[in-house]
């Protein structure tokens, strides 16, 4: 695998009435990503203009720490708590 560092902004955002449910959910998440050896950034943002986006903004030192990161229980429970909360799927860029 490359050592390329990746960043990654995922959006998510909540359906009507759900946003401060989601916003606990995805909070839960934060500080177990953190704390994995491959992360070098991992921060969660709520939109100013529309209180039902959320966004993550991400940086792992490479395509293997983000492997690792999306087979951890911590974020398969963030995705399968935060999915009946969500308007649509995520919106997950990597760059």
């Amino acid at each position: 695998m490359s050592d390329k560092t990746i960043l990654i902004v995922a959006k998510f955002t909540a359906r009507p009435g759900k946003a401060d449910e989601l916003k606990k959910v995805l909070n839960h998440g934060v500080k177990p990503a953190r704390e994995e050896a491959g992360c070098l950034h991992y921060d969660l943002y709520r939109s100013v203009e529309d209180g039902n986006v959320f966004l993550f903004h991400e940086t792992w030192r490479n395509a293997e720490a983000v492997e690792i990161h999306g087979s951890q229980p911590h974020f398969q429970t963030l995705m399968a708590d935060a999915e009946p909360l969500l308007a649509r799927a995520p919106e997950v860029h990597k760059i």
